[in-house]
């Protein structure tokens, strides 16, 4: 299977680099949801999400990620730790830019007058 998911992979970068990104995202995907223990999936998904500006769906994949490595036989612990550590570090930076996000639309509905900040009643 890793042999195929390798190719999978190699294929995928082609496609990017074709501008197929689509069909190079579907590939990624696969080997993202077959648990690939290497890193490459993970990180083109989340740089092509978050070039998209879809900070859930790279969200989504990080946490697939974390999860991977953590039960993942074919590293050793310290390999584990490091790649664990590399992906949750991305993730938290996901994490702060999705709520920054969130702020700012918050903002920018109050300031058009969609939303007001009026006391909640006790």
């Amino acid at each position: 299977m890793r042999e195929a998911q390798t190719s999978r992979n190699l294929e995928a970068l082609e496609m990017e680099r074709e501008g197929r990104v689509e069909e190079a995202i579907a590939l990624y995907e696969r080997n993202a949801a077959e648990g690939f223990a290497g890193d490459w999936p993970y990180g083109r998904l989340v740089a092509i999400y978050e070039r998209r500006g879809d900070l859930d769906e790279a969200e989504r994949v990080l946490l697939r990620a974390v999860a991977v490595f953590q039960a993942s036989l074919a590293r050793t612990p310290q390999d584990r730790r490091t790649m664990v550590q590399t992906f949750k570090k991305r993730l938290a930076l996901v994490q702060k830019a999705r709520r920054a996000r969130a702020r700012s639309a918050t903002a920018s509905r109050r300031a058009a007058g969609g939303e007001s900040r009026r006391p909640v009643p006790e």
